[in-house]
């Protein structure tokens, strides 16, 4: 059995590479609690002030149906005390959380708390109390814990977690591999350590802190009881994380945005025109608006190096401190956004050197949104027909065995938006479901369809559409599809109609469009 965070583990950065692999490409894990199966190994009891047991409660919204949200869930985990009496969880830990609070392990005690940093891309997350005198007493006998970047391979660390009346529980593992992959949502791919051990499990295990000598290494990620296998997240992306956050204003973590195609094959070497012990991999893909492309990075270009660190025909440079490891942390690990990057790369046969500043596209900077936390999804509901912007949740959603038809149509729009980013639209609306209504009558099994204009107007985004139907002048809404049936028609008078009869009815509807 194998057991990964409850969250799909996805900001651009690259992963392992393969043969025509994008840089933010990683391996999808199945949505199940990060808790490890109870195992053999001897586990040891210690004594740690440096850790608290946090629980949330979170309540998503529906993909499916905007308005409405899901049923509430509860998630236990320890999080680690720093400075500042902060707190530190991972980021799939408050997810859609609409309440969390501290607890003291031994004692019981409980106080609320709050998000003031996250970033769902690195899955971290940093809580902190209100000041009151409660919050004094809660933290007084609490001692911060210092962050450790030095973890080698073959290093041992330690799992802590806590047991029924508060003893902390340590797991002897031993680092065996350190690799770039993706940690909470899709396209993103950071650093992380693999370690081989049992590791035991409990009931507030959904994030769990891994140390070493007293200081923390690393949270854990994943443990796959079947192979003894668990990913950590590591420090010095946590490291990175919190000297962002440290001058109150959090920027995430750079990236190049490019795709890379790995130059191993012989005939291909031979085709772009590389000897047979040349270095480099070929820039497949450069993404509008990403630093490699404000670089001056082409499409076809052959990767040879990054701020002075060359990179081998599979896309790796070597790392002083981990040995071969992909170019992406390059960027994501050892850079911050604004700063400078210097490229060097092969264009028709010449060495070309590209300078640039390293900066980070934000969630709503994509055409397809690559996640949604912490607020619902925007809609417009018209006449009983239901149009949203594209995303990867809502995708997911449906998971691989239901990817068919329309699904499958939108996914390869997700995968390719080029198409559609240079039409100008800033995200991609389209029809999701028909409710019955009089004015929907006959489009009931449509759905999945991209919305192209809507009474002549070009559709960019949600707001373009809400505008397009109250500027409409005619008895008769138009609605433009990308695929058949091509074009929609609704009566305006029929369609308000509908509008008030959904309001508050069956479907349970309080708003008919969400567009903050």
């Amino acid at each position: 059995m194998k057991f990964s965070p409850i969250f799909l583990f996805l900001a651009l950065g690259a992963a392992t590479l393969s043969a025509q692999t994008p840089e933010t490409e990683a391996p999808k894990k199945k949505r199940a609690p990060a808790v490890a199966e109870a195992g053999s190994a001897p586990q040891q009891v210690v004594q740690n002030n440096s850790l608290v047991r946090v629980n949330a409660t979170s309540q998503p919204y529906s993909l499916h149906l905007p308005w409405q949200k899901e049923s509430p869930s509860s998630r236990r985990g320890l999080g680690v005390v720093l400075a500042g009496n902060r707190v530190l969880v991972t980021g799939q830990m408050v997810a859609d959380a609409t309440y969390i609070e501290l607890e003291l392990p031994e004692k019981g005690q409980k106080i609320s708390a709050k998000v003031v940093a996250v970033d769902y891309e690195a899955n971290l997350a940093l809580l902190e109390s209100a000041p009151s005198d409660k919050q004094k007493a809660f933290f007084a006998g609490l001692k911060p814990m210092a962050v450790d970047t030095s973890t080698r391979i073959d290093d041992k660390v330690d799992i802590l977690q806590t047991g029924r009346v508060g003893e902390l529980i340590k797991s002897e593992l031993r680092i065996s591999k350190v690799m770039t992959r993706r940690y909470n949502v899709e396209g993103s791919g950071f650093l992380v350590y693999e370690a081989n051990n049992i590791v035991r499990s409990e009931a507030n295990s959904f994030t769990l802190p891994v140390v070493k000598s007293g200081k923390l290494v690393g949270l854990l990620l994943s443990y796959d009881s079947k192979n003894q296998v668990t990913t950590i997240l590591p420090a010095p992306i946590i490291e990175h994380f919190l000297k962002d956050v440290a001058d109150g204003s959090y920027e995430g973590f750079p990236s190049l945005g490019m795709e890379l195609q790995t130059t191993l094959d012989e005939q291909f070497r031979e085709f772009l025109g590389l000897k047979p012990d040349a270095p480099g991999v070929l820039i497949s893909m450069v993404m509008k608006g990403g630093s490699a492309e404000k670089a001056g990075m082409k499409k076809g270009d052959i990767l040879v190096a990054i701020n002075g660190f060359g990179i081998d025909s599979r896309g790796d440079y070597r790392d002083p401190q981990f040995g071969a490891l992909s170019s992406s942390h390059l960027v994501r690990g050892r850079a911050y956004v604004g700063d400078k990057v210097e490229i060097q790369v092969i264009r028709e046969g010449k060495e070309v050197t590209l300078k640039g500043e390293l900066t980070r596209r934000k969630p709503d900077d994509f055409l397809v949104l690559p996640y949604l936390f912490d607020k619902g999804p925007r809609y417009v509901l018209m006449g009983g027909l239901l149009f949203q912007e594209l995303s990867h949740p809502y995708l997911d959603a449906f998971g691989d065995e239901q990817r068919g038809g329309a699904i499958l149509r939108l996914s390869r729009v997700a995968s390719h938006p080029d198409k559609y980013e240079e039409e100008g639209r800033k995200k991609l609306v389209f029809l999701s479901l028909v409710l019955p209504t009089p004015s929907a009558q006959g489009y009931d099994k449509l759905g999945g369809q991209v919305v192209n204009k809507v009474n002549g107007k070009a559709i960019k985004d949600l707001n373009d559409l809400d505008e397009a139907f109250k500027s409409v002048k005619d008895t008769t809404h138009v609605i433009e599809l990308n695929d058949f049936p091509h074009i929609l028609y609704l009566d305006t008078a029929t369609a308000a109609n509908d509008n008030k009869r959904l309001l508050g009815g069956a479907y349970r509807i309080g708003s008919l469009m969400r567009l903050e």
